[in-house]
């Protein structure tokens, strides 16, 4: 993080055609609007231009991720598979997006 003794950090980072995506990777979701507030202020912080939150694709995440759906999800308007996508072809993916594997 630019910010002088501010300790979080993404958990990667990646270069796509001069864009800066962090990637912020969970594997127990419990409270999906913390996590996505985090993310958010994260993404602004830092300064990269676009955020992957990478869940494990578990059922109770499923769930997680399902019932905060109208919240959240207008943060990740990229759907995984075009996401998935772009990135293999090491294209921006052209948005946040919220990826489950």
């Amino acid at each position: 993080m630019p910010i002088e003794g501010d300790l979080r950090a993404w958990a990667a980072a990646l270069l796509q055609t001069g864009v800066r995506i962090g990637v912020d990777a969970e594997t127990r979701l419990r409270d999906v609007q913390a996590v996505d507030r985090r993310i958010m202020l994260k993404l602004r912080d830092s300064g990269f231009d676009r955020a992957i939150l990478l869940v494990a694709a578990t059922r109770s995440n499923r769930l997680a991720v399902s019932d905060a759906a109208p919240i959240v999800l207008p943060n990740y308007p990229v759907p995984a598979r075009s996401a998935l996508r772009a990135l293999a072809a090491g294209e921006d993916p052209g948005g946040n997006c919220l990826i489950m594997l």
